[in-house]
């Protein structure tokens, strides 16, 4: 046997580093196992939400944070251009939930990794990738792995956890299931940081095709993330301007110039949800567990609570394995519903041209302006800091009620006609029937969570279960 320990952790990035860290604290003797794909030609996160830094620094990942050049991020602007004789702003500060960071994706997941240099219980296979599953049930897993020398390795342990992206190549080896709808390509490129108008915040301009979502990661630079349909080529904004529409002058002049000058990087964008979460000995955590539009910039912060909801669930199911992954899977399915249900609502709000959600941009924007408890239960929301389906709901219900009143403003003084505000009018109250029948579920999610609790061994309450 060429290596034996307590758990294999697959993928160091920034799941992967955040799962090798905190079951390396539990004392467990962890391998990770990287492929070691050049991150400075992938477009991934590189926005975090308050709650994923406070996990990283409980990991013990200051250090990291340092040295990435991390520049704060204070929360969101957004920028609404949909009428051009009229745009808005609505600032969205995190305010009590802390400060963000943003930074260049490839420089974070290296400062991770070189965090885990050192750590005890820890060993890094760089290089490296497993080639199959050789055994996986109640007792633990085999692996083979190939090593850079050309050579393959049979890996022994009680844990397989797969942190390996949205893609998984162990999810599949695992023969788990996944619904997987595409929804976009992103284009990404870099700007003079001094054409945000916002410092220190995110930026979302809306009221062009689809949303650009921009944000320094240095004091420098800025990345703006240009959403466009399945199939386009990276620099169609350049010759179809109507992307950029929604950017200010000054921003959309540089983009324009960045994406003639410099190639962008470009990701698909995906909806990903596997069929389940674990299998035998083997677990999935991050985007292997699951992904959506990145608008809600919610990834990073879910790969920690991940990490974290691991840690707590085998602490509180020592020796038994199976037990502390049905732990983990129950303690996250509420969390990762709401997100994803956030995330698919802000994208069809801010990408669709149906009457309704041109009605709901309104009422969102709406809401945001007039109500202070609104902005800060939605920046709750989109920090992963709130993840109750019902709250999630709730707020929906309430931008719906803006809607309402912006079609009635719209049929009384923009000349909207009837049919198309009762066309809207309806298209807003069927878009709300799946969130409420999420809520209900995720009621009754609530419910089984408690009771789980309340028998001796269940999770600790963490923000995953609680927040």
């Amino acid at each position: 046997m060429d290596w034996q320990g307590d758990a294999v952790v697959v993928g160091a990035g920034t799941a992967g580093c955040a799962v090798a860290a905190s079951l390396s604290a539990l004392g467990l003797e962890v391998l990770v196992v990287d492929a070691g794909m050049d991150r400075s030609r992938q477009l991934a996160g590189e926005l975090m939400h308050p709650p994923g830094v406070a996990d990283l620094r409980a990991l013990d990942f200051d250090d990291a944070l340092t040295r990435t050049g991390a520049v704060p991020v204070a929360g969101f602007a957004v920028l609404d251009a949909t009428e051009a004789d009229r745009p808005s702003t609505c600032l969205l500060p995190y305010g009590g939930l802390g400060q963000g960071v943003a930074m260049e994706h490839s420089a974070l997941v290296a400062a991770l990794q070189a965090s885990l240099t050192g750590r005890a219980h820890l060993t890094v296979w760089e290089s490296s990738r497993v080639l199959r599953v050789a055994r996986n049930d109640a007792a633990g897993v085999e692996v083979e792995v190939a090593r850079p020398d050309g050579q393959t390795a049979l890996v022994s342990a009680r844990l397989l956890v797969a942190a390996d992206g949205r893609p998984s190549r162990v999810r599949g080896l695992l023969g788990i299931e996944e619904e997987n709808v595409r929804l976009s390509t992103m284009s990404g490129t870099l700007v003079d940081a001094s054409f945000l108008p916002y410092p220190g915040f995110g930026h979302l301009f809306v009221g062009g095709p689809a949303p650009v979502l921009a944000y320094a990661i240095s004091g420098q630079r800025a990345r703006v993330m240009i959403d466009l349909p399945t199939g386009s080529e990276p620099a169609t904004p350049v010759r179809e301007p109507h992307y950029l529409r929604a950017l200010p002058e000054g921003l959309r002049a540089a983009v324009t110039t960045a994406l003639q000058e410099t190639r962008p990087l470009v990701s698909a964008n995906f909806t990903r949800l596997p069929k389940h979460v674990s299998r035998g000995s083997a677990v999935l955590v991050g985007d292997a567990a699951g992904c959506c539009h990145p608008l809600s910039a919610s990834g990073m912060s879910s790969c920690t609570r991940d990490a974290l909801a691991l840690q707590s669930a085998l602490r509180d199911s020592p020796g038994d394995i199976p037990a502390a992954l049905a732990r983990y899977a129950l303690v996250r399915r509420g969390p990762q519903r709401t997100r994803l249900s956030l995330a698919s609502a802000l994208y069809r709000c801010f990408s669709e041209s149906s009457p309704e959600m041109a009605a709901l941009r309104q009422g969102i924007v709406r809401y945001w302006t007039r109500s202070t408890s609104g902005r800060e239960t939605s920046m709750a929301l989109l920090s992963t800091r709130e993840s109750r389906m019902w709250v999630m709901s709730l707020e929906y219900a309430r931008v719906v009620r803006h809607a309402f009143l912006a079609l009635g403003r719209n049929l009384f003084s923009r000349g909207l006609s009837i049919p198309t505000a009762a066309r809207a009018a309806l298209g807003l109250v069927r878009s709300t029937l799946p969130h409420l029948s999420e809520a209900a579920r995720g009621l009754l999610e609530d419910v089984g969570l408690r009771r789980a609790a309340a028998t001796p061994g269940a999770p600790r309450s963490t923000r995953t279960a609680s927040a």
